[in-house]
């Protein structure tokens, strides 16, 4: 495929030949799927590996990496961060996200729940040595009773060759590398599932898949123990924590009302972005709480949850799973992503770093006692060093009232929920971010929505536990 490896020394960040530049470790993390996704559409790209921290500490200073972090991959002129950010404009540049709403819906919910089982696997070689066979344990447990029984499902009902009207799509993608990714640990982790082993031959034989799995190809290695002790920490999940708990679930259609119907704990949790998001749109929506374990136990036992697990959205005849996948949905629907692929493209950059903010607030509550001080310190650092100045920035740069395209935005709407929990926590956090305290455009758009009390945030109902 021609793909070209660099190290990077004091070389500059220019893309000379045209191709997407792929910046990161010399090993998989969270670019891999970036690199399965531009192999799969048959598009060369070039990688530039970071090997030491002093060259990660330059990109910073130099202001290349938005939020501090990697994996970068300049694409079409633009310096993108975010993994799934990267990749949605990928997909969506390639033409393999759906024909509709409805397609990139399905693919949405499907790619969510594989990122959650590749979460696990991502992790597997950071766990210390005494905690790895419970983890294994863990992997195959949730491979084989949750997330590959979905996509075993999916191909024989639909008697298909992919998971999404019959064309190869982004989710065909995620999950053939996750599921050789199990097979590296698990060798017969398929043997309970036909269908996923005659997708394997044929996703594995496809001519641009096929190519990236053979000898010498930029498909990297399992990560071994010298990886994990090289990687730098930015390269772990900001909050080292079971990723089960992004939530998904299917639930059997009943919505009279024609409104939305919000399956959850009466709490904030992972619903409460989704009903800031459709406040935001005007839209009315109708929430169905679940009150104990047991209610949560029956829509399971129903076969309601796709992948066993809370919230859940009915919407347009549809039994929509996974918060981000439910949030692409209500924000492409009511024109709350972008005019086209760039604006779209920034938008998710902002909404998933607002998303990483957003784990350390939501998680505070539950820290142990002794934890509660250093993790606050952490959401401090984190606000006001990393994220709050990057949009502070941005609104300074254009001088105009919303993030992209001086247009309401989704990003407008997590940035306002963030900013007020921030706030909650600290009520000073925003001194130094004058722009970010002027926040009087979004919120009179959601004036008469009432969020959800911090008090009442799934106190004793952890979802997936």
């Amino acid at each position: 495929m021609g793909m070209m490896a660099m190290r990077l020394g004091n070389q500059e960040l220019r893309g000379m030949s045209g191709k997407p530049r792929l910046t990161y470790c010399n090993g998989r993390g969270r670019m891999e799927p970036v690199r399965w996704l531009l192999a799969a559409a048959g598009v060369e790209f070039e990688e530039i590996f970071l090997e030491t921290r002093e060259h990660y500490e330059k990109l910073i200073k130099d202001g290349v990496l938005m939020f501090q972090q990697v994996p970068l991959v300049e694409i079409d002129g633009m310096k993108m961060v975010q993994t799934r950010a990267i990749l949605s404009y990928i997909a969506g540049k390639y033409n393999l996200y759906g024909k509709d709403l409805k397609e990139r819906a399905l693919i949405d919910m499907y790619v969510e729940g594989i990122t959650d089982l590749m979460q696990m696997i991502l992790m597997f070689p950071f766990s210390p040595p005494e905690a790895k066979e419970k983890n294994l344990d863990s992997i195959k447990e949730r491979a084989t009773n949750r997330y590959f029984p979905v996509f075993e499902k999916v191909l024989k009902q639909h008697g298909q060759d992919f998971l999404v009207s019959n064309k190869f799509s982004w989710a065909d993608v995620q999950l053939i590398e996750a599921i050789l990714a199990v097979e590296e640990k698990i060798p017969a982790v398929l043997s309970g599932f036909p269908q996923l082993q005659a997708f394997k031959i044929r996703m594995s034989n496809m001519p641009t898949i096929k190519k990236f799995l053979q000898p010498g190809s930029p498909r990297k290695p399992p990560p071994d123990e010298r990886y994990a002790s090289n990687c730098f920490e930015e390269d772990l999940p900001e909050i080292l924590m079971d990723t089960s708990d992004r939530i998904g679930g299917n639930q059997a259609r009943g919505n009279m009302s024609g409104k939305p119907k919000l399956h959850y704990f009466n709490g904030r949790g992972r619903m409460e972005s989704i009903r800031w998001l459709l406040a935001a749109a005007g839209v009315e929506f109708e929430e169905c709480f679940l009150e104990t374990k047991d209610d949560l136990t029956k829509l399971q036992k129903d076969g309601s949850l796709l992948f066993q697990q809370v919230p859940m959205v009915e919407i347009d005849g549809m039994k929509m799973v996974q918060t981000r996948a439910i949030g692409n949905y209500i924000a492409a629907k009511y024109n709350l992503c972008g005019k086209d692929l760039k604006e779209r493209a920034l938008i998710d950059m902002y909404v998933e770093a607002i998303i990483d903010l957003n784990e350390l607030l939501m998680t505070h509550a539950f820290q142990p006692a002794d934890k509660k001080e250093q993790h606050f310190a952490t959401i401090v650092d984190k606000a006001t060093n990393r994220y709050f100045p990057v949009y502070e920035k941005v609104l300074k740069d254009h001088g105009q009232d919303f993030l992209v395209g001086n247009r309401f935005s989704r990003a407008d709407v997590q940035l306002l929920e963030t900013l007020l929990m921030a706030e909650e926590c600290k009520p000073d956090i925003l001194a130094k971010f004058p722009l970010l305290q002027s926040s009087n455009r979004v919120t009179k758009v959601l004036c008469n929505f009432q969020p959800k009390p911090q008090s009442q945030s799934l106190s004793g109902a952890v979802p997936g536990k």
